[in-house]
């Protein structure tokens, strides 16, 4: 009975809830930003359940070791191996793809972070957990404006269009391209399920005198076109 009797060590206690606050606090301040930030599918108490959890795991392991060690042979890093890849499937639910856009990978990232933030408190490293924390919070923070400022120098533009097969728009699309010199770097062409519809994706180099409006309505004119997305 000696396993049963520890788990009521008062010093056993103690570090358990220290260590499930620390994980509630550091999930907590990186889903206050997410939160904060136009609102995520995944926010303040995603990250702290997430945070909560992964600690918790951790500490089953080394309530494991101490309560069974005697009798079997553990592996304590095996059931945390198991939250870093498990927790792919709760990020992949945040992702979003409209469009040519997809929304959603950072949250997911910030969720796999906190799982780790988590797994450290869970076995004790409070230093790396608290370190990683104040990175994370500083990296979603004030790293924003930068990426943004980075992505106006894109010169790289996409347009998406769906149109009809039977129509052969991709003809009528290029000769437009060409019409106005814009160079077409990519072209990727995808035939829609249980429809008449195909999905083309031309990117292209943006210039800076590059009218989008009016390559739109060019297109638009193209006989079988059925939507535009730029």
């Amino acid at each position: 009975m000696d396993w049963f009797l520890f788990q009521f060590d008062s010093q056993f206690l103690l570090t358990a809830l220290v260590r499930i606050l620390l994980s509630c606090v550091l999930g907590g301040i990186i889903g206050f930003e997410r939160e904060q930030s136009n609102y995520r599918p995944a926010g303040l108490r995603t990250h702290i359940l997430v945070c909560l959890g992964s600690c918790l795991v951790m500490l089953i392991a080394e309530f494991s070791i101490i309560a069974y060690s005697d009798k079997i042979n553990i592996d304590p890093t095996r059931i945390g191996g198991q939250v870093i890849s498990g927790i792919g499937f709760l990020g992949a639910g945040t992702i979003i793809r409209h469009g040519l856009s997809v929304k959603g990978i950072t949250t997911a990232a910030s969720i796999w972070t906190v799982a780790c933030v988590g797994l450290a408190c869970g076995i004790g490293f409070y230093t790396g957990a608290i370190l990683a924390t104040l990175l994370i919070w500083t990296i979603l923070m004030y790293l924003k404006n930068f990426e943004i400022k980075l992505s106006k120098h894109n010169v790289f533009k996409a347009i998406e269009v769906e149109g009809e097969k039977d129509k052969q728009v991709i003809y009528a699309l290029i000769s437009i391209f060409k019409e106005l010199n814009i160079e077409i770097k990519s072209l990727d062409i995808y035939d829609i399920p249980k429809s008449s519809r195909q999905r083309i994706i031309f990117q292209f180099e943006g210039k800076k005198n590059l009218d989008l409006t009016e390559i739109s309505a060019k297109i638009n004119e193209i006989d079988g076109i059925l939507k535009i997305s730029l």
